[in-house]
């Protein structure tokens, strides 16, 4: 899982060498401070005795930290790395009473550390899954409190302009119709500026391919959502005229809805109606 992980991150950090994906991200080495000793450097400073670490930062922030050995340094494991400190030496120091006896001789993870590693890695994969999966469920319709797609809600509100438009005038009353319901049926929040925009700008002199364009790239959801939304208008007045049904009809000949969706995204308008009226 942390391999996955990791390739994940450095597809989106990776912008130089691989040990330095970003100034702040990336695989450091670091020093941990242990303990002192009674081992002086060759100018006669104390050194300590300290962890060398493999650290993965990301944006400054270390999501993985693992021992990899002890070694001696300057000024607390501030200054710079004297000589590794192999298991052999500290257990020689040991028993020469130079560091601590009671510290182990192999320097490893302790369990903290270990349950620390896999916990960060385990909340960074569920939350990249929490990411992945709401995308996922946004790209395929999934999600029914989600906005929809900006090109799906563009042709359903140009649908319920044109059954608007079919009387000759759109009124009023009819653009907040409009603007109340396409908003409501696409989850987003569409101005009435633009719905007079589209009326101002619709010729009703449509050919078959003109149809056939408003389902282009629409999923199935998608395309029932417009029919019920053309419905909806439509059916606002009480009665369908002439004109809307054959607009609605040739539009259903157009996305390719059979017989028996025809019906049913009917029957949802009406139920529309009947809960949020007109």
């Amino acid at each position: 899982m942390k391999r996955f992980i990791v390739a994940l991150f450095l597809s989106f950090l990776i912008t130089g060498p691989a040990q330095a994906w970003t100034a702040n991200s990336g695989i450091f080495s670091d020093l941990e401070y242990v303990a002192g000793t009674d081992i002086n450097a060759r100018n006669g400073e104390s050194l300590s005795l300290c962890h060398k670490t493999k650290d993965i930062r990301i944006l400054g922030y270390t999501v993985s930290s693992n021992i990899l050995g002890y070694v001696l340094s300057t000024d607390r494991c501030t200054g710079q790395i004297e000589r590794p400190f192999s298991p052999q030496q500290m257990e020689t120091a040991q028993s020469l009473n130079l560091i601590d006896a009671s510290l182990p001789s192999v320097a490893r993870n302790s369990l903290q550390r270990t349950i620390q590693n896999y916990s960060i890695w385990v909340a960074i994969s569920l939350a990249l899954i929490a990411v992945i999966w709401r995308r996922m469920k946004s790209l395929l319709g999934l999600d029914p409190t989600a906005p929809m797609r900006k090109k799906a809600t563009q042709r359903i509100l140009t649908a319920m302009c044109y059954v608007g438009k079919c009387d000759g005038i759109v009124a009023s009353n009819e653009i907040a119709l409009i603007t109340k319901a396409a908003s409501r049926l696409t989850r987003t929040n569409i101005p009435s500026t633009e719905v007079i925009r589209i009326t101002d700008h619709i010729d009703l002199n449509l050919t078959p391919q003109d149809f056939i364009n408003f389902g282009k790239g629409l999923r199935d959801s998608e395309k029932d959502v417009m029919m019920r939304g053309a419905f909806f208008v439509a059916l606002s007045s009480g009665r369908i005229i002439p004109s809307e049904y054959a607009f609605i009809t040739n539009l259903s000949y157009g996305i390719g809805m059979p017989g028996e969706d025809f019906r049913r995204v009917m029957n949802l308008a009406l139920e529309d109606l009947d809960i949020y009226g007109t």
